[in-house]
């Protein structure tokens, strides 16, 4: 039986990309090979750490999507708050 590896093509360009603008951002600036290779290690190899450059950008990739995250969650209870007081006045 063949042993089933990963290969570093299979990730998307486009995830690659929002990555490296993530951390130009951050005035961190890599070569995309390198970039891949770690974004490689962060889908893959998730408990990988040990790696100095790895745990800097697996900060800054965490940081960037938790701060997406908390605008949606605050986008979406502003819509449910005006929902709510439009349903109150529209029952009043």
């Amino acid at each position: 039986m063949k042993k089933k590896t990963q290969s570093i093509r299979l990730i998307d360009n486009k995830y690659i990309i929002e990555v490296s603008q993530i951390i130009s951002k951050n005035s961190l600036h890599l070569s995309s090979r390198r970039i891949r290779r770690l974004a490689f290690l962060d889908l893959y190899l998730p408990n990988y750490s040990n790696n100095y450059l790895y745990q800097k950008y697996r900060k800054l990739v965490s940081k960037d999507a938790s701060n997406f995250q908390t605008l949606v969650l605050f986008i979406a209870i502003g819509i449910l708050s005006a929902v709510f007081v439009v349903l109150f006045n529209l029952a009043s």
